[in-house]
């Protein structure tokens, strides 16, 4: 034997009173010790730790005693992102009210009310509210399920606010004394429950201390029912969370198939998108269209898949959330295979993952085609890019051909300026050098030839040094290239 396994824990040789004791003066120091912390110049609490840990227990479990009854409504306002938390509560008031009972608090979002005979239990979620009618004197009422709780979900009341039902449920829940006849109990009563012929699907829950039945469709009054059969191996505790799973899971698969439509119509119009896009890069490729017109018809492609987008992108996101929590809660129920019936897990298999996929489906193209145009977007700028550059370039090279058309046309003109002034300084300088003629052996005509060359080239130092000044550069440096 090791020496772990012969270490003994000093509160088990401890008798119950004397653990209770112990935890019992555990706690009063904590406490004590947590007041003392609180009374000190600082609080070392973080204002978030209690709302934290309230948030793990907002919304408790049902607690159900079979034999029950109940009746289930969740509301959603037709428009998405309506939905309030007051709005919510108000509607909670106002229902009861019609009971004399005491209204939620400010900030509720769970909220339990013993209204006689029965029970309600409210939740508040981001885009629904749900209503749970329960009670054990039900059960005496002749009516196989749970119509006439119903009956308190009353017309002028859904009437005065803006929830719309999305999900309904009538349920029943009975105790079978016998633990080994859940599935005799249930193969005698389901065409009672459900109908002759009727398909609905079935299993064992909870380590088959409970059997579950549920057609997933609606009655005549618009409630999808459920049946469930719980042995005396089951508490009250156990019965609430399958039902509660049961509930939850049809409330997820009916706000998760609101999506369904929204692809539906997505997938409509990207096929018309998808086709313009494949013209249009079909043009780009051949070259067909100017660049401008292919930008165009891109623009106006890339506006219409951000609108489907942001018209969608909500309902997506959802969709995947409670898919998620559908499965969760089918995984939770822990199904065994009961007379050969189809189990949850399967029925939604086959009838609920095909809308999934649908959404997904519808998601992911959505997201492709967006992709796709964005691609071909950029493709079209870097043609447009590479165009202009190539544009651009033969504009420099046609403004340097002008620029040394001008260089040489500016030497011409300097050249002929210089033939020009020397022309005129000599004549000027032969006038005023006439006079010497007469004195010196030089005719009038020698001395102005012998006055062109110093002429000019004084001429042209003068002009080349006034060109050079022009041109100096900003810092007072002269361009030595020119």
């Amino acid at each position: 034997m090791s020496h772990r396994s012969r270490m003994v824990d000093p509160a088990a040789r401890l008798g119950l009173s004397d653990r209770v004791s112990m935890a019992c003066k555990c706690r009063e120091g904590s406490a004590k010790m947590t007041g003392k912390i609180q009374q000190g110049e600082r609080n070392w609490q973080h204002s978030l730790r209690e709302p934290m840990i309230d948030e793990l227990h907002a919304r408790p479990f049902l607690r159900l005693k079979a034999p029950c009854r109940l009746a289930y409504i969740a509301l959603k306002p037709e428009q998405d992102g309506s939905h309030t938390a007051d709005l919510s509560r108000r509607q909670l008031t106002a229902f009861l009210a019609r009971f004399g009972a005491a209204p939620p608090d400010e900030d509720a979002v769970y909220h339990s009310a013993d209204l006689g005979d029965m029970v309600l239990k409210w939740e508040h979620h981001s885009e629904f509210a749900t209503y749970t009618l329960f009670g054990c004197k039900a059960v005496e009422h002749e009516d196989n399920f749970a119509h006439f709780l119903h009956r308190h979900f009353a017309a002028e009341w859904l009437n005065a606010f803006d929830g719309k039902i999305i999900s309904s449920v009538t349920a029943r829940i009975d105790l079978v004394p016998d633990e080994t006849a859940l599935d005799a109990h249930l193969s005698e009563r389901a065409e009672d429950w459900f109908g002759v012929n009727a398909t609905y699907s079935a299993a064992f829950v909870t380590d088959q201390s409970a059997a579950i039945a549920a057609d997933f469709t609606t009655d005549k009054d618009g409630h999808m029912r459920i049946a469930m059969l719980a042995n005396g191996g089951i508490g009250p505790g156990r019965t609430g969370r399958a039902m509660q799973r049961m509930l939850e899971i049809e409330t997820y698969r009916a706000m998760s198939m609101l999506t369904l439509p929204v692809a539906r119509h997505i997938l409509g119009q990207l096929g018309r998108l998808n086709q313009s896009l494949s013209e249009t890069v079909e043009a780009m490729s051949a070259k067909q269209r100017d660049a401008g017109e292919s930008l165009e018809e891109l623009l106006h492609i890339s506006s219409d898949l951000a609108l489907l987008s942001a018209r969608s992108s909500f309902r997506f996101s959802a969709a995947r959330a409670y898919e998620t929590l559908v499965r969760q809660r089918i995984e939770l129920l822990r199904e065994e295979r009961i007379l050969g019936r189809q189990m949850f897990a399967e029925f939604m298999k086959r009838r609920y993952s095909p809308s999934m996929r649908t959404c997904h489906s519808a998601h992911a193209q959505l997201e492709d085609i967006s992709d796709r145009t964005a691609h071909a977007a950029d493709l079209l700028s870097t043609r447009v890019s590479v165009t202009t550059a190539e544009q651009n370039r033969n504009l420099l090279a046609k403004m340097d051909t002008r620029a040394a058309q001008q260089a040489r046309l500016q030497e011409t003109v300097e050249g002929i300026s210089v033939v020009a002034i020397s022309y005129y300084a000599v004549s000027l300088l032969s006038y005023l050098l006439a006079p010497l003629t007469k004195m010196l052996p030089v005719s009038k005509t020698m001395l102005s030839a012998a006055l062109v060359i110093p002429v000019v080239l004084l001429v042209w130092t003068g002009m080349h040094r006034l060109k050079k000044r022009l041109i100096r550069e900003p810092n007072g440096k002269i361009d030595k290239t020119q």
